[in-house]
């Protein structure tokens, strides 16, 4: 029989990283609809997208390391993606919508 092992982070990397995907939502929202909200949010959630999720997912990496390098790479390959996003929001941004 195989051994498993569960994982355990603490809550507020979880939540973090929930609050970032949150934050990249809500400045997709106000880039799409305008009038929703100032426009002036669109960047603040998208700097608070790259903070809470980039932050915890190198803290993840950085604060508890695995053997294998998962967390590591997770975040590099997160970091990837998040550039990706901030850049195809700006490019709906400049663009005014899709």
């Amino acid at each position: 029989m195989p051994v498993t092992t569960t994982r355990s982070y603490p809550p507020w990397l979880v939540i973090s990283r929930m609050l970032g995907t949150v934050a990249l939502i809500g400045a997709l929202a106000v880039t799409l609809k305008p009038g929703v909200a100032s426009p002036a949010l669109g960047p603040v959630f998208i700097v608070a997208f790259l903070v809470l999720r980039l932050g915890s997912e190198w803290a993840l990496a950085l604060l508890y390391p695995d053997e294998e390098g998962r967390h590591r790479r997770s975040a590099i390959l997160n970091t990837l993606i998040a550039v990706a996003v901030t850049a195809f929001w700006f490019y709906i941004r400049q663009r005014g919508h899709l």
